[in-house]
């Protein structure tokens, strides 16, 4: 199975690769829409150029894991969400379209929902490159630069307020989750759940 993820993420790094200055793959299958339709036809499915991990420690037997869409900036960065842990933890790493170099890694406080398998960690970019891609306790990071080697995260923001978010309060009681989703003004969508104990 984790050959064939790295088939799958392959071909569609290739699909990406030959992509012009300004065709990107900003969300999540793509668009807004989720239709999984490029503008830019595929290359050759012939030869790998690179590739890289979606995840970092596969479960054994059945993957009940919905991976996150890989994102490609104007400037042909390849961004790509990465499961780290066993049962969770995630990081953003940003690589060179054409040579698959890896240019900076983003490390996220992310936690999932209750599940029975795992959603998707997807992060997203907006008209003006901007990327978002999901915290703990309901925030979202941005970055600024992300076609720049070694870049780092610009802020946190929450739909709540970030003035509001307490770490002990909103980590394992607020979760982001659905994939991220822009629109051409530069907002970002998803959908969050949060849980209360029992009083």
């Amino acid at each position: 199975m984790s050959s064939c993820l790295q088939v799958c993420c392959s071909a569609t790094l290739l699909l990406l690769h030959a992509t012009p200055a300004r065709a990107w793959w900003s969300t999540f299958a793509g668009d807004p829409q989720h239709t999984g339709v490029s503008v830019v036809a595929a290359q050759p499915l012939e030869v790998i150029h690179w590739s890289t991990p979606v995840d970092l420690m596969p479960p054994s037997g059945d993957i009940l894991i919905h991976y996150g869409s890989p994102l490609v900036t104007p400037a042909n960065t390849v961004i790509v969400p990465v499961k780290t842990g066993a049962t969770g933890g995630f990081e953003v790493q940003g690589f060179n379209g054409g040579d698959g170099s890896l240019k900076w890694t983003l490390a996220t406080d992310y936690v999932l929902p209750p599940h029975p398998w795992t959603p998707s960690y997807s992060p997203a970019l907006t008209a003006s490159n901007r990327l978002y891609f999901p915290g703990a306790g309901g925030t979202v990071y941005y970055v600024d630069t992300p076609d720049a080697n070694g870049t780092s995260i610009t802020g946190q923001v929450a739909f709540y307020n970030i003035a509001n978010y307490t770490h002990s309060g909103f980590d394992s009681t607020v979760f982001i989750n659905t994939p991220l989703t822009t629109d051409s003004a530069g907002d970002v969508y998803f959908g969050a759940a949060a849980s209360v104990g029992a009083s």
